[in-house]
């Protein structure tokens, strides 16, 4: 049976404030020396990201008790898969169950100040219920915005110019995603993408001034004001669905010195999610209902994900 990561009978406290919600006046300290510095914004040539000797660091925050809201049945499965998944790639997995808010911010802090510098990127996967704009731990929701702040630019240095992917699996709303029917009547056709570009020249060592929120890439299970579906028996669509094209892309063309793109990774995860998947429950209001993942990125460079050894 599939269910959705959002409680349907919790609305009467969604409105509440909550303590992760405090609004604070942002000062950036400023020395003379700072005002008077110059920044000095160009161009770059670069359009691949760097390719280090590990692949980083990945967390995973599962969320089964949820304060207030429905047990999330089955999500042990999704967090054991990722779990197999990112170690397959090489990732420093690091998996942490139910924790409390303050524990989560703690935790992304004290990674936050980890060496990211021999990197490829960092990882962090969040299962749990959510609403609009928030997600839930273990005690209370927070704006959604709270995981990734701690890895912006200015405040993780070693991350700066590094992939920084968000898996989020959790409701964003309470609409549901209905099933449009279409006759596909097109022929598939293909291009000749012709002969490999040369390498390029060494680099240069080169100052860039970019903005703090580059090189991220955040990946929802479900449109915004939707609803997330999870099996109790297998997992969660979205979450199974990523694991099994990474699951494949780890087996091929990760393997291969050049790696795989990771956007058609997802691409793949979008089309096999709302192709492939419909919900099948005895609550007629959620039955035969569609789910469309979908990512929000500021990455600069492709980013070619590749199977590192084991650290």
């Amino acid at each position: 049976m599939d269910e959705a990561d959002f409680s349907l009978f919790g609305s009467k406290n969604k409105h509440k404030k909550d303590k992760a919600d405090a609004t604070q006046i942002a000062k950036t300290p400023t020395s003379e020396a700072d005002l008077r510095r110059i920044i000095i914004s160009r161009p770059t040539t670069d359009d691949t990201y760097e390719n280090c000797p590990r692949a980083g660091i990945a967390l995973i925050l599962n969320h089964k008790d949820v304060k207030g809201q429905k047990q999330r049945v089955g999500t042990e499965r999704d967090r054991d898969v990722m779990q197999n998944t990112l170690l397959s790639f090489g990732f420093d997995v690091r998996v942490y169950n139910d924790l409390t808010f303050e524990e989560i911010n703690k935790l992304l802090k004290e990674v936050a100040r980890e060496d990211h510098s021999q990197n490829d990127s960092f990882v962090l996967t969040v299962m749990s219920h959510g609403s609009e704009g928030k997600v839930y731990a273990k005690d209370m929701s927070y704006p959604v915005e709270r995981l990734w702040n701690p890895f912006l630019g200015d405040n993780c240095k070693t991350l700066v110019n590094k992939p920084k992917i968000f898996f989020i699996q959790a409701c964003r709303g309470e609409n549901l995603e209905k099933a449009v029917e279409y006759t596909s009547t097109f022929a598939v056709m293909t291009r000749d993408l012709g002969p490999a570009p040369a390498a390029p020249a060494a680099p240069q060592p080169v100052t860039y001034a970019i903005p703090s929120t580059a090189d991220m890439l955040v990946y929802y299970s479900t449109f915004e004001k939707y609803f997330s579906f999870r099996n109790v028996d297998d997992g969660s669509w979205f979450i199974q669905c990523l694991c099994r094209i990474l699951d494949l892309a780890a087996c091929d063309e990760a393997l291969r010195p050049e790696g795989v793109e990771l956007l058609r990774l997802l691409t793949a995860v979008n089309r096999k999610v709302a192709y492939e998947y419909q919900s099948n429950t005895k609550n007629e209001a959620l039955n035969q209902m569609k789910e469309m993942p979908n990512f929000m990125s500021t990455l600069t460079k492709t980013f070619q994900l590749r199977v590192k050894p084991k650290t």
